[in-house]
């Protein structure tokens, strides 16, 4: 690529001025944009996708981690470099898991090692995450971690109140036979209707939208 172009997102304004100062005189590098919110993250990456996004965790309405589960549901391909103060490892694999490239921590990294890193995520590469990272996500549940996506990043991404009662019917071990009778639609109406809500779950069976459904109620 010509020039990588980069996303910031970070709630305060003071890091995201001075990751600006700092990449935007570095010559293949160019900052389009920044968010103080991963909701915001999420919409300007619909609109106008990054090269890299620099997400921070710790943020209001949507956290780093939702929103970048929600971009990668919305771009499978997206590259997104974690950029945080925390160092608990739980929290870090939950960032990996949820699709992020790597990470790096405040006061760890030098600014040509976040240069580095930029430029790595970039090209595809995937940063190794630390030992003790490695082993919080090889014993991170699953449904633990798609349950509290689901329940935050439907604030970016909403499933329709019929959507929402489809869900509710296959959990209930409905057919789709007997949930277009429920609902006194087609058949034909209710695999559309499915087909859009398995996109925005990032599933793709039964089994999963049953399990996910019945994590989020716990």
């Amino acid at each position: 690529m010509d020039s990588i172009r980069l996303l910031t997102v970070d709630d305060n304004a003071v890091i995201r001025q001075g990751l600006r100062s700092l990449l935007e005189t570095e010559a293949g590098i160019e900052v389009i944009g920044e968010a103080s919110t991963g909701a915001e993250a999420i919409q300007r990456m619909k609109r106008d996708p990054a090269d890299v996004v620099l997400m921070d965790i710790r943020m209001p309405i949507i956290d780093g981690i939702n929103a970048t589960a929600a971009i990668m549901r919305i771009d499978p391909q997206a590259r997104i470099l974690i950029l945080t103060v925390s160092e608990d490892p739980q929290t870090l694999a939950r960032s990996l898991r949820a699709g992020a490239r790597g990470y790096l921590v405040y006061s760890r990294f030098t600014p040509e090692e976040l240069l580095q890193a930029i430029r790595s995520v970039a090209s595809g590469q995937e940063i190794a995450p630390s030992p003790a990272v490695a082993l919080a996500m090889a014993t991170l549940p699953e449904e633990e971690s798609r349950a509290e996506y689901l329940r935050e990043q439907q604030a970016a991404d909403p499933l329709t109140t019929r959507e929402t009662e489809i869900l509710d019917l296959i959990a209930e071990g409905k057919s789709n036979a007997e949930i277009a009778q429920a609902l006194a639609v087609e058949e034909k109406t209710i695999k559309n209707h499915i087909t859009r809500l398995y996109s925005k779950l990032s599933i793709g069976s039964r089994y999963e939208a049953i399990r996910l459904r019945l994590a989020h109620l716990r």
